[in-house]
């Protein structure tokens, strides 16, 4: 059997137990080499940082957003049976100028004409 040899730590040099005093505490560095313990927050508080020190807050209202703020979808969007207001169907200038090249448009789309206020849709798409 091998001589194993371990180097022990002494309590000052070491973050022991004791400073944990609840169930969900979190331990950070108050300062350099400065363990210090964070209390759990509370129901729906979110962690943040402000001043390089943890602290629990309640969470910040939602950025506003627009759809067209995210990737496009690569697949079907369920609207989950929901109204759909205020939406626009693609619009050309005539229906000369109505999409023709592959992959440019879905079987189903919808496309409006405006110089013959006519509306269109694609029946066969390649």
């Amino acid at each position: 059997m091998a001589i194993t040899w371990k180097k022990l730590a002494y309590e000052d040099n070491v973050i022991t137990k004791a400073l944990l005093t609840a169930k969900g505490d979190i331990i950070y560095a108050s300062a350099a080499a400065t363990p210090a313990a964070l209390a759990i927050g509370g129901d729906d508080t979110v962690l943040t940082v402000a001043t390089d020190l943890p602290n629990w807050e309640a969470p910040a209202a939602p950025a506003a957003h627009t759809l067209n703020s995210h990737t496009v979808p690569n697949g079907a969007v369920d609207c989950d049976l929901q109204q759909l207001t205020d939406a626009v169907t693609m619009t050309v200038a005539a229906e000369a100028n109505l999409p023709a090249g592959a992959g440019t448009v879905a079987k189903g789309q919808l496309c409006w004409a405006t110089s013959e206020a006519t509306l269109h849709v694609c029946t066969v798409a390649v």
